[in-house]
């Protein structure tokens, strides 16, 4: 696979739709000026989409998960519910085996203003 971060550089931003479940096909990290960060490619239609994970969740996966995601033996998915009050994203990271919680368990939980 061409390296993300190049691929990052060149994209174009799209939105994720709150609450559906993306699975993860590919991650890499890398290491940048600024420290080290997660790309992943997202399981999307019409097109597959490439996401920056947010900066401190570079260490998400393992090297063991990450070789594990790319080889096809672990099915994980993201979910992306909107920004906190702070404005950081909130996002959802599960076994690709387990449901994704409702918008409503997320909101009950504070995760959001509704």
């Amino acid at each position: 696979m061409a390296d993300m971060s190049a691929l990052f550089s060149r994209a174009m931003p799209v939105s994720l739709v709150p609450g559906m479940a993306y699975l993860i096909m590919y991650a890499q990290k890398i290491q940048t000026e600024n420290g080290m960060h997660l790309f992943v490619k997202l399981h999307a239609e019409p097109k597959n989409v490439f996401c920056k994970i947010p900066e401190g969740l570079a260490y998400l996966f393992s090297d063991s998960q990450i070789d594990q995601i790319n080889n096809e033996k672990l099915f994980v998915n993201l979910s992306f519910w909107g920004r906190s009050r702070s404005g950081d994203p909130i996002i959802q990271i599960r076994n690709a085996a387990l449901p994704m919680p409702a918008f409503h368990e997320m909101a009950v939980a504070g995760a959001f203003d509704i």
